[in-house]
């Protein structure tokens, strides 16, 4: 049995996004892995829906960069590779919620 789980970025619209949470201890801001192309989704949402909101996503090769501009310049970039089975595990950033589980068979 597979669960199929879909997360959003808590108040917002984006995504959803299908995801697993990475631990049974998992929270709101926990990590979830997803795809690549999951990754890619959740970049330009940050990046054309969320302009100016002070966090901004790119890739350096296959690694997704969180990159904080004004007014985080404090804060560290958060450069994340993929995983043996090509999944990016983000977390950290904002609040995750789970908004569908569906177990297939």
């Amino acid at each position: 049995m597979t669960i199929k789980q879909l997360f959003t970025v808590e108040g917002t619209q984006y995504g959803p996004y299908e995801a697993l949470p990475v631990s049974d201890s998992w929270w709101t801001y926990g990590p979830i892995s997803v795809t690549r192309a999951t990754a890619e989704q959740i970049a330009e949402d940050l990046n054309v829906r969320d302009a100016g909101c002070g966090l901004t996503a790119e890739w350096i090769g296959e690694d997704l960069v969180f990159i904080w501009g004004e007014p985080f310049h404090d804060m560290e970039d958060e450069r994340i590779a993929p995983d043996a089975d090509g999944r990016y595990l983000i977390g950290g950033l904002w609040p995750w919620i789970e908004i569908q589980a569906e177990r297939t068979e």
